[in-house]
């Protein structure tokens, strides 16, 4: 008797102990829910997360028919971007995404021809290029990381407290900026080259610790840049690519119909979503700033065509520079440059020299 009292105790505990581990990732019909983390680096009030990020997660939850759910976490709270790609594959988190330009040293190198100065002025572009240009040049990519979808932000301004309205006003002026292309850049532009994280621009405007600062006028916003700048120069210098990547083993525990899901509908949504924020707002922000520095004698500046040309004049060596750096890697730099250009006029894109 003691013997069967045993074995149906046993039964019980094994039962309870099985509904209990299915309780987490089920649905009410007993469908297992797929949960992915997704890490950003902006706050939720920023329109990344509530015109791009938020209503993507919903489109997930609805396409699939609540089968996955996307948590996310905003803030950098699961990370920084410097450690980004790392994070993914080592899989801190299941999605985020990562600047090519912070990656150089990575098999990610191919896709930092999209960041160069000038190379881009829009973030639909950015997707219509890169998602050509991947499919014959990023061929060695980690498996522990599954391309989603590539966008960018809008391109970047210069903010600063004297007018800067031709390029020798920038001479011998501390720059704030981030990136091997954009520190060459700055170099040629006769100005001091001060390499700080953008968290930190906002206090290094404000103490003085530099003159200007680079940075896209909708994120410009987010930080506030008008109390500690007057003027915005608009010279649409480069974008910030933005890879979107999704952990290797999260994307490999889907059934295949999810996976076929998300490459066909779920990825290109989040890149449309994305391309359309930085494309509509960015000539808003622009706007919003030059009022919000109007009573302290602040302005927009726009360079004439002739004035632009001296700003883009130093890219030539610049872009020289990439397609050497891509040979000394083992890549074919001149083919792969030819490429980008070629597919970039394709799509109305002219280079900047």
């Amino acid at each position: 008797m003691g013997k069967v009292r045993i074995k149906v105790l046993f039964f019980v505990l094994s039962v309870m102990v099985v509904l209990i581990g299915c309780s987490g990732n089920s649905t009410g019909s007993n469908e297992y829910v797929y949960e992915l983390n997704f890490n950003i680096q902006s706050n939720t009030t920023h329109p990344f997360y509530t015109e791009a990020i938020e209503p993507w997660a919903k489109f997930v939850e609805e396409e699939t028919d609540g089968k996955v759910k996307i948590t996310v976490y905003s803030s950098s709270a699961l990370g920084t971007l410097d450690t980004a790609y790392e994070d993914i594959k080592g899989g801190v988190y299941d999605i985020g995404y990562v600047s090519p330009m912070t990656n150089i040293d990575t098999d990610l190198f191919p896709l930092s021809i999209g960041d160069l100065p000038f190379a881009f002025t829009d973030s639909l572009d950015v997707m219509k290029v890169m998602e050509k240009y991947r499919d014959n040049f990023l061929t060695e990519m980690s498996d522990q990381a599954v391309w989603m979808t590539i966008s960018s932000t809008d391109a970047y301004q210069i903010y600063s407290n004297e007018p800067i309205k031709t390029i020798e006003d920038l001479k011998n002026k501390k720059f704030r900026t981030e990136g091997p292309y954009n520190i060459d850049l700055v170099k040629h532009w006769n100005s001091v080259p001060v390499s700080i994280n953008y968290v930190e621009m906002y206090e290094a405007m404000e103490k003085g610790t530099v003159d200007l600062t680079e940075y896209t006028s909708i994120g410009a916003l987010g930080f506030k840049l008008e109390e500690v700048s007057k003027h915005l120069t608009k010279i649409d210098k480069n974008v910030a690519q933005l890879l979107f990547l999704m952990n290797g083993s999260a994307f490999n525990n889907l059934p295949e119909d999810i996976q076929k899901k998300f490459e066909e509908v779920l990825n290109p949504k989040l890149g449309e979503l994305i391309g359309q924020l930085y494309h509509t707002q960015s000539a808003d922000s622009i706007k919003t700033f030059e009022e919000k520095v109007k009573d302290k004698g602040g302005s927009v500046i726009i360079p004439s065509e002739e004035e632009l040309k001296e700003f883009k004049k130093p890219s030539k060596e610049i872009w020289d520079k990439w397609v050497e750096e891509a040979d000394k890697r083992g890549y074919q730099g001149q083919e792969m440059m030819d490429y980008f250009l070629e597919t970039s006029e394709e799509e109305g894109i002219s280079k900047p020299f």
